[in-house]
């Protein structure tokens, strides 16, 4: 490419009709845009496996952060056994390309200082390393071990804790389990945190010390009660939408709000039957997740969680009053919905992890003229880099009000018939895309897509 591409429209009638109709489903769905590796991944998804692993971890009678490290069957140091044992019992080398994953039981201090501790002690969470075969970032799973009752420090009781968070863990395992023979090109994260319910502790910790040693993290996505279906009180049922929490410091567009985007628009394509709704919030009223810990040090970090919660089961001692069940038993999930919920985390991270990066310098280029022509340009990068992972560009768009994005064109890497902009922006390193949408009614965003189909998290235009 000798100069800056300028790609206009062969029609403007033509390319508005194209983004109508994708505007239909919201996304452009075609065979180039779905990977048949996430397809065949996801089909793995066992109904039976997630149902062993909640059975297993229920068994273990509480997995209160304060309970027995040293019994072999009952509290949190046999639930962190068990996690580390089924973890390690996938973790075998792929090839030489990528090695085996790194299973680590991570120690942290706790009490001392008040709030939900008795005493000081050492908590114990389980995290495991899938390394990518040519990684540069970094994709972060969340869920917690740790159960409770109504009584936050009662250590000792039965909190069975299938729902929370036994439906994350099984999420966490079930992704370790089929990540472990798949090579992706970046690594995976999953951890398994304790002390979510003192108080975010193990999070907060792990948090930490990925901003103290500079973990290039380009997504959280904690999983925290994905397993219920029926609210408590209005009996509403939903079993096939799923909420994504994500808040938005920094307008419409923060990067939180871009990756609950990216986690709706994967399962609109790989997991239709399963809904995702974005919500407009951090997370619950009175409530938080393990996500906020990541938030504050500066990660771009979302919560999913079931879209019907139900009070008679959570934080709940076991019990029947009044010909209600009350209590977090295996009884009250939906292994079907969950492993819907469970498909759409491993889909939206093998995307993330075999996409290009995302585009840099995306821009309105002609923000200062009076046009009802929109020039959006972006980076492509020298010669020795144009064509590594990227097999098109997306240009994206969305009006004003609207939450989601759209596909406007799917622009090549390398251009064919590229028409040459002749003016001073006489650029090799740069592409641009002129519309005839006016950036007055839209906001722009570009993406770049693997030759798989697996498309980055979307650059806004500013």
């Amino acid at each position: 490419m000798k100069t800056l591409h300028r790609l206009a429209a062969l029609s403007a009638a033509i390319l508005l009709s194209s983004a109508a109709l994708q505007a239909q489903s919201g996304i452009l769905v075609t065979d180039s845009m779905t990977d048949p590796a996430i397809i065949e991944a996801i089909s793995r998804v066992d109904a039976d496996s997630i149902r062993t692993y909640i059975g297993e971890l229920v068994a273990f009678h509480t997995r209160h952060t304060l309970s027995s490290q040293t019994d072999p069957s009952r509290g949190i140091g046999a639930a962190v056994n068990y996690l580390v044992a089924k973890c390690k019992s996938w973790a075998k080398p792929w090839s030489s390309v990528r090695p085996a994953p790194e299973v680590e039981v991570v120690r942290y201090p706790v009490g001392g200082n008040g709030g939900r501790y008795d005493r000081k002690t050492t908590v114990p969470e389980v995290m495991v390393t899938i390394p990518g075969t040519a990684p540069d970032k970094e994709i972060i799973l969340l869920a917690h071990i740790d159960t409770r009752v109504a009584d936050v420090m009662d250590s000792t009781s039965f909190a069975p804790g299938a729902n929370d968070d036994g439906s994350g863990l099984a999420c966490l395992l079930e992704v370790v389990r089929i990540l472990s023979d798949t090579p992706l090109r970046q690594t995976v994260k999953c951890i398994f945190v304790s002390g979510e319910e003192q108080g975010l502790d193990g999070s907060k910790y792990m948090a930490r010390r990925a901003k103290e040693e500079g973990w290039p993290i380009l997504a959280v996505i904690n999983n925290d009660m994905i397993g219920n279906t029926e609210a408590s009180g209005t009996g509403l049922r939903e079993d096939h939408k799923v909420r994504v929490f994500s808040e938005s410091r920094s307008g419409e567009d923060s990067d939180p709000r871009q990756l609950a985007r990216y986690i709706r628009e994967t399962a609109e394509r790989y997991v239709p039957a399963q809904e995702v709704k974005i919500i407009y919030r951090n997370d619950r009223y009175r409530r938080s997740g393990d996500h906020t810990s990541f938030l504050k040090e500066g990660f771009t970090a979302v919560r999913m969680s079931e879209y019907c919660e139900n009070y008679d089961r959570t934080h709940q001692y076991v019990r029947t009053e009044n010909g209600i069940d009350y209590g977090d038993m295996l009884s009250g999930v939906d292994i079907p919905s969950l492993r819907r919920n469970i498909q759409i985390n491993l889909a939206s991270v093998m995307n993330l992890a075999s996409a290009p990066a995302r585009p840099e310098g995306v821009k309105i280029a002609n923000a200062g003229e009076l046009s009802n022509e929109t020039v959006i340009r972006w980076n492509i990068g020298d010669a020795s880099s144009k064509s590594e992972g990227i097999g098109s560009y997306q240009v994206l768009y969305r009006e004003t009000d609207q939450p989601v994005w759209k596909v406007l064109a799917t622009v090549p890497a390398e251009p064919s018939i590229p028409a040459v902009r002749p003016s001073k922006a006489n650029d090799p390193t740069a592409m641009e895309y002129i519309c005839p949408l006016s950036k007055d009614n839209y906001f722009f965003a570009v993406r770049a897509v693997s030759p798989t189909g697996n498309p980055s998290l979307p650059a806004v235009a500013r």
